[in-house]
């Protein structure tokens, strides 16, 4: 038994104090079954790092005729500062979704730096996107590229009164109101109803006569939050239990689904009108996953369910985070109710995903937690006068130190602006490189989530991953059950490539073969 194989079984081992006084798992022959996939789980982990970016910009908003200034940090999956790929790619996309400007850049100890002018003709008002990204990060998708929104404004009637903040208006087909020049090229969102609620249940399934906590978002016609009030009811018109949102129209609630309940409907109130929602389907066996990452500081407690018709199983529970193996272990379900905890001081801050699959490498359930465990540094600046005038020079002492005020020698970018007429952004280099990176979809405040480190802001964040339902990660890819291939190998420097053509004696160019 090689090193990886004997390390797998010991790890394994530690979860057979759960039998039951049932009917009994054949252990070898269910590991032999799980293995497999902790191997490659384990490989993906060694040989394929990953690649995270973050842009600093030197303004929230902009005016036509501004530059945008960006400082830029290249991750490895730990957050630290380093990368493989030496390219970095920063595109300008205009508000119709073009791509009208591009740099590439060199990659020097993780970071480098840019800047995009907004004084051609193509520049008119509204929100551009900057995305960025390395070759190398296009092998997991789109998806992870780093995308930023930035409103830009038309130039000031009156020269520096930056009070002025009006955009061009958008129509169906484009900008109106300069000839339909500048086409919408954007997918636009379909407009919802009134009142639209969506409903989670942890983990991805319901199981008849299995308990279950259902995480639901009720949102407006636009996608805004909003709050409700409501009941379920079952197939007799009985009220089953009541649920209320808790944050950004977000909320929980525990439900149980038998044969009464097959077709139970959540009766919402808003605004002094009612709304009827179906409940997802509850499938007739399987199992559930419950993650209690709040009740203990130093673990997560998670229960694993199933009803009388799901037969007994050995299941495999993994840990991932920033596409890495962090924790897993064998789990025999002989009861329909177990629980256990595992360690999570060892787990690194952000976003960590917890799996729980079979012996044919399916997911049966899952879930997003996130770990809080990072120590903000203390920095302090004085400057040498309370109030400067428009572009006068400013000098500034800067002090970083740890929570023990031990001084601290880093790298950071720095901008100043005027704070009065600011935009304001919920959006900093915590928010983005331990949370949005690992989650898609519309966040209106994620800086609320790092502003306090209290238990109503935890349990909002826990509501946030419970109905976030993408993850960064491919896990058929990871684990070995779809094939994964690099297209594109880390850049080392920036490549040219192209192909070399002559010209005949009528001046028509002919491309040389074999010559690329």
């Amino acid at each position: 038994m090689d090193k990886v194989k004997k390390y797998l079984y010991v790890s394994f081992t530690l979860f057979f104090c759960f039998r039951g006084q049932g009917q009994q798992i054949e252990i070898d022959s269910e590991l032999i079954k799980l293995t497999p996939f902790i191997q490659a789980l384990y490989s993906f982990s060694n040989n394929i790092p990953q690649e995270k970016i973050y842009l600093h910009f030197d303004n929230t908003s902009y005016y036509q005729g501004d530059h945008i200034w960006f400082k830029c940090y290249i991750t490895s999956s730990q957050n630290e500062l380093r990368s493989l790929s030496k390219t970095l790619y920063v595109e300008l996309l205009n508000p119709g979704g073009e791509v009208i400007d591009k740099r590439i850049l060199k990659i020097e100890n993780g970071q480098c730096h840019g800047d995009f002018a907004l004084n051609q003709l193509t520049f008119y008002s509204g929100f551009y996107e900057v995305r960025a990204y390395t070759k190398y990060m296009l092998n997991f998708g789109d998806d992870i590229v780093f995308s930023r929104l930035l409103p830009v404004f038309n130039k000031p009637k009156t020269e520096g009164n930056f009070e002025e903040k009006e955009m061009v208006s958008y129509g169906r087909w484009g900008a109106e109101g300069i000839n339909g020049a500048y086409p919408m090229k954007r997918e636009r969102p379909e407009k919802g109803k009134a009142v639209n609620v969506r409903f989670f249940p942890e983990g991805g399934n319901m199981i008849q006569g299995v308990a279950s906590r259902i995480a639901f978002e009720a949102t407006d016609a636009a996608g805004n939050p909003i709050d409700v009030i409501g009941v379920v009811i079952n197939n007799a018109k009985q009220e089953i239990c009541q649920f209320t949102t808790f944050h950004e129209g977000r909320g929980v609630f525990t439900y149980t689904s038998d044969d009464n309940t097959k077709k139970a409907l959540a009766v919402v109130e808003s605004s002094g009108k009612q709304y009827q929602f179906e409940l997802p389907a509850s499938l007739p066996k399987g199992v559930m996953m419950a993650t209690d990452n709040l009740t203990y500081p130093d673990s997560i407690e998670i229960t694993i369910r199933k009803n009388n018709d799901t037969p007994i199983c050995m299941y495999g529970i993994a840990i991932l985070q920033g596409g890495k193996l962090q924790h897993y272990c064998a789990v025999p379900v002989e009861s329909n109710d177990i629980s256990f905890k595992i360690d999570k001081t060892q787990l690194h801050p952000g976003v960590s995903q917890i799996v729980l699959f079979d012996g044919t490498g399916q997911i049966l359930c899952d879930r997003l937690v996130f770990i809080y465990k990072y120590d903000p540094l203390n920095i302090q600046i004085k400057t040498d006068k309370p109030v400067y005038k428009p572009n006068e020079l400013i000098n500034m002492d800067i002090a970083i130190s740890d929570r023990e005020a031990n001084a601290v020698q880093t790298t950071f970018s720095l901008s100043v602006r005027d704070g009065e007429n600011e935009v304001e952004s919920k959006h900093n280099i915590l928010t983005d490189l331990l949370l949005m990176s690992e989650i898609k979809g519309y966040v209106r405040n994620p800086s609320f989530y790092f502003e306090n480190n209290n238990e109503e802001t935890k349990y909002a964040l826990d509501l946030l991953l419970m109905v976030q339902g993408w993850r960064r990660y491919s896990w058929k890819q990871i684990a070995g059950v779809e094939p994964f291939k690099l297209k594109y190998l880390p850049e080392q420097g920036i490549e040219t490539n192209g192909n070399v053509f002559s010209y005949t004696f009528l001046r028509k160019l002919i491309q040389k073969p074999n010559v690329e």
